[in-house]
């Protein structure tokens, strides 16, 4: 009898686990229900609507993913079944549901940027590429894809009184920011946004002119080093704003190409810009050595960016905190030494490193918004000013300070040999007929300044009687002559008369 009981317990014990098993699939049932997408209402006032944040979020359920619909204005809940457009792909799904409350059609544009700086991260970041593969309705059409070479774009069409469900499908893994604009105010915003960028680029654009033209009348190095960096950040305007699909004609799928190139090439001119402008050349050969690899490694990210663009621009984002960090340094050392060049870029660089703070928080996500972006935008244009006058002040001097590093030009060496031989300057103006001798010798002959820089004749009066008519007539002899060698002594008088 033990032995037959025993079957009995364990026979109720598996039909207790399968009444908990069906009542807690009961449970959900019901909160399936509740669960299901809250539709946005759409008024005809509103210019734009955050879908991201309002939205779902479905990942990893394979190709095929079923939803349920929200509720329409009878409160009947369906269901729909969506598709990935590639087989295999496992794709995230976005869905969301619009009610049109009013009695006139509405129409809106479904906005997914194929690219923004806020959140694009550090490292491999998201430079550019399709964000949404399709849109599928609950009910009605599928949506009109737009043409755009900036953002995916769909037109959306609600009826009076009518709620749909849409599904969006993701073409990349990081989630887009999907917003719902009204077409009016959509184009609105992109024209001034264009002018705008337009501004920003004549900027750039007549800065870059302007200091490679300044080269062809002072030949420095410092003129097309600043240029080349113009140059940079115009190309990547170009790219930013989209201006560079329009200027040659290549598709919007390489955008991401020209995007990294000219991110490391705006860091690789400003290494080039840090070497000249400081004249790291004159220091060592070890740091002259350690300085050429880094340029040459700055602007082999250029050549890398059409291998791989991602690690490209990510590379050439994170050195820019070296090129900060180093600059800073160099520029410190230089000033506390008096170099007048790393004096006058101070301000220059503490503004760069406040721009670099400021776009660390932006690609990092801490920071967004379409006007964050644009006054880091315009921050850089306005770096690029303020060394463009800071350059320029080193145009047309004459001579380099003495506390800098530069080498003493032909002129300065002949003048230090004199000083050094404690010999003094004694200068003859043919034409003027008039005479100069340098301070020293009135200082020594106890003569007020400036009394020996007088013409030939009151020179005379003050040599002895003896020596004025031989020097005359060597003065008249090299006059007839047209130039010559000029070797004599003289004695001249002190103020006492001796």
């Amino acid at each position: 009898m033990r032995g037959g009981a025993a079957p009995s317990w364990r026979g109720s014990g598996h039909a207790a686990l399968l009444a908990f098993v069906l009542l807690a699939v009961l449970l959900m049932l019901p909160m399936r229900l509740a669960c299901a997408v809250e539709a946005i209402s759409v008024e005809p006032n509103q210019e734009k609507i955050d879908i991201t944040a309002k939205g779902e979020l479905y990942e990893g359920r394979g190709d095929r993913l079923q939803i349920e619909t929200a509720p329409g204005p009878d409160g009947y809940v369906g269901r729909m079944a969506v598709a990935a457009s590639t087989p295999g792909t496992n794709p995230g799904w976005l869905v969301f549901a619009l009610s049109n409350p009013t009695s006139e059609r509405i129409v809106r544009w479904l906005v997914a940027p194929r690219y923004t700086l806020a959140n694009s991260r550090v490292f491999w970041p998201e430079l550019d590429a399709a964000r949404i593969a399709a849109v599928t309705p609950s009910l009605g059409f599928r949506p009109e894809p737009l043409k755009s070479d900036r953002a995916d774009m769909y037109r959306l069409n609600l009826e009076p009184g009518q709620t749909i469900t849409f599904a969006a499908e993701l073409s990349s893994p990081q989630v887009p920011r999907l917003n719902l604009w009204d077409p009016n105010a959509y184009q609105a915003k992109q024209q001034d946004r264009m002018l705008f960028n337009g501004v920003l680029l004549g900027i750039t654009g007549l800065l870059a002119i302007f200091l490679t033209a300044i080269f062809a009348a002072n030949h420095r190095a410092i003129f097309p080093a600043t240029a080349l960096v113009a140059w940079a950040a115009l190309a990547y305007f170009c790219v930013d704003f989209g201006f560079w699909n329009k200027i040659f004609p290549v598709g919007p799928d390489r955008t991401a190409l020209y995007r990294a190139a000219a991110e490391a090439g705006l860091a690789a001119s400003l290494v080039l810009f840090l070497y000249t402008f400081l004249r790291i050349g004159l220091w060592h050969v070890w740091i002259r050595t350690i300085f050429w690899a880094w340029i040459a490694a700055q602007f082999a990210l250029i050549f890398l960016a059409i291998v791989d663009p991602a690690v490209a621009a990510g590379l050439a984002r994170a050195s820019l905190v070296a090129v900060a960090g180093v600059g800073a340094g160099l520029i410190a050392y230089f000033a506390l030494r008096g170099q007048d060049r790393a004096l006058s870029l101070i301000p220059s660089w503490m503004l760069f490193i406040v721009w670099l703070f400021g776009a660390a928080m932006v690609v990092l996500g801490k920071l967004s918004g379409d006007l964050v972006v644009s006054g880091l935008v315009a921050g850089l244009v306005l770096i690029l000013v303020l060394l463009g006058f800071t350059v320029t002040q080193f145009a047309f001097r004459s001579g380099s300070s003495p506390l800098s590093l530069g080498p003493p030009s032909l002129v300065q060496m002949k003048s230090l040999a004199v000083d050094g031989s404690g010999a003094y300057v004694f200068q003859w103006n043919a034409g003027r007929d008039q005479v100069s001798i340098a301070n020293e010798i009135e200082q020594e002959l106890g003569l007020e300044p400036g009394a020996l820089n007088v013409a030939v004749e009151d020179f005379l009066q003050h040599m002895h009687a003896s020596d004025r008519e031989r020097f005359r007539l060597m003065l008249w002899s090299l006059q007839e002559k047209n130039g010559g060698d000029l070797q004599t002594d003289f004695r001249l008088r002190r103020h006492d008369g001796t």
